[in-house]
């Protein structure tokens, strides 16, 4: 076990039996007036606790005393704040080396975040502009006061620096300049192009098919997801320090989309996944309430999804390969808050779940070279296999499955960017609402009626087709057509509209 990790266990545990039986160790017995440790009572609780906690006198004696200087410094701290109203505030600074050191800095609250961010980048020798504060999960901008994050004398506040080493300078303005760039990049995706009206990038659900959403809450989301997806590679590159920057900011666009939407997709909750697992990677102990509760969303939103059991997923998908190795992740996570919680059953519970969840998405190694070898990528062979509980025959239907899934979501999202550009191209009908629908317009064509007839009636008509018939043949002025010329029709199919008339609702139900 990590020495830092172990000492830490100990120290909750202890900190745990002080509050339970209400122990301070600021007052007397344990200390005097003037701040100086009384041995004897230290010793007597010493021989107690790690009698009662399993652990040696040492381990527990050095926590004891370190939680006692804790104590008397932020006494100390108050003492200051009340009289000078200058606040102590740590810095806790995480390099993407993941050592670590703590800043405590004496500041006016009213100074600003870049004032801060100043001060620790001189003492940590980077620029300020590579340091990004982060409080309860949201990165602090510069211009902005402390007080105004609620920020107070003694807040715990994450730093991290955002560079690898000192060797590659080109690579650290490259990350810079990427993670300021994100976000603008991500605006022009959410926005439409300037030939077609349509959008750069297209919201679809799992299966594929584009999802249609208002304006503002659609750029959210895709602002959200590009950033989402930016902070998910810096991950895998185990860049820690840029990922959870990335994935807060994308956490806040997410807060601009509706909750019923957040509540009905798993994105947000992988999100909230993924930026546990950057406290955990950056052993960002003072994030834990914040992951604590990202962790509870999380779990929430896929029962929502999958079932607490995946029972859903599996109905709907008939396998629960991939998500089952988001609810180990999240079941790993979990165990990690509880035992930084003291909750050591809880946490040991979960960690054996979280142990047995990852030995059965192992996959055999042959296996998944075979499948490679027939031509499916690493993910698929993967994936497949998971699904298939190791059946490689069953492996190479389900990929097959998948594959042909995403052929037909594709035609069908590139049919209906296709039909949207056509309703342009007829216009809007006069209601200033509703588009000239495409099949109406070939089917009053296909009756005998001329391209731009068929258009203007049904731009008149809002889309009626018997109302557009008889524009055309009783009221042609009302058109303002260029031409004049008669319009040859098939007897049988006038016959066939005006007998449906009486059933306009019965027509449009069929047509739309």
């Amino acid at each position: 076990m990590d020495s830092d990790l172990k000492t830490e266990g100990i120290r909750i545990q202890i900190r745990e039996k002080l509050n339970e039986e209400r122990v301070k160790l600021w007052q007397s017995p344990y200390c005097t007036e003037d701040g100086v440790t009384c041995e004897e009572e230290m010793q007597i609780l010493v021989k107690n606790y790690s009698s009662s906690l399993g652990i040696s006198a040492d381990s527990c004696l050095a926590s004891l005393l370190e939680l006692q200087r804790h104590a008397l410094d932020r006494l100390r701290e108050r003492d200051r704040f009340r009289e000078t109203g200058l606040a102590t505030i740590r810095v806790r600074v995480t390099d993407k080396n993941h050592s670590r050191r703590i800043i405590s800095l004496e500041t006016k609250l009213s100074a600003t975040v870049q004032e801060v961010q100043e001060e620790v980048a001189s003492q940590v020798g980077v620029g300020f502009d590579r340091i990004k504060l982060i409080l309860s999960g949201k990165v602090l901008k510069m211009n902005t006061e402390l007080h105004t994050h609620g920020i107070q004398n003694g807040t715990h506040i994450m730093a991290v620096i955002l560079h690898s080493n000192p060797k590659e300078l080109q690579a650290v303005e490259s990350r810079h300049r990427r993670m300021e760039a994100t976000l603008a990049d991500a605006k022009l995706l959410a926005s439409k192009s300037n030939v077609n009206n349509d959008y750069y990038l297209q919201v679809a659900d799992q299966s594929g098919k584009t999802l249609n959403l208002p304006q503002e809450e659609r750029e959210a989301l895709v602002i959200a997801m590009s950033l989402h997806e930016t902070g998910r590679l810096a991950l895998k590159k185990e860049d820690y320090a840029l990922a959870l920057v990335l994935l807060l900011e994308a956490d806040k666009e997410f807060s601009r989309c509706k909750s019923d939407l957040l509540q009905s997709v798993d994105n947000y909750a992988l999100l909230n996944l993924d930026i546990a697992w950057c406290y955990l990677c950056l052993r960002s102990v003072s994030d834990i309430p914040d992951a604590e509760q990202r962790l509870r969303k999380c779990e929430m939103n896929f029962h929502q999804s999958y079932g607490p059991n995946l029972e859903r997923l599996l109905a709907l998908k008939g396998t629960t390969g991939n998500e089952a190795a988001l609810f180990m992740r999240l079941h790993l996570l979990q165990a990690v808050v509880l035992f930084h919680q003291n909750k050591r059953q809880e946490a040991s519970t979960l960690l054996a779940r979280a142990d047995s969840e990852l030995s059965s998405l192992k996959v055999d190694d042959y296996s998944l070279s075979t499948l490679m070898e027939l031509g499916y990528t690493a993910a698929e062979a993967r994936f497949g296999l998971r699904a298939a509980h190791g059946n490689l025959s069953a492996a190479v239907l389900y990929i097959t499955k998948q594959r042909e899934d995403k052929v037909k979501a594709k035609k069908e999202e590139e049919a209906e960017t296709q039909l949207n550009r056509e309703r342009r191209k007829l216009g809007r009908c006069a209601d200033g609402f509703q588009w000239v629908e495409p099949k109406l317009h070939k089917l009053l064509i296909s009756m005998g009626f001329s391209s731009e007839a068929a258009r203007l009636a049904l731009q008149q008509s809002n889309n009626n087709v018997s109302h557009s018939v008889q524009l055309i043949q009783e009221q042609p002025s009302l058109l303002n057509m260029a031409s004049t010329s008669k319009f040859r029709v098939k007897k049988e199919v006038l016959q066939q509209v005006f007998s449906a008339a009486s059933h306009e609702r019965a027509m449009k139900l069929h047509f739309f």
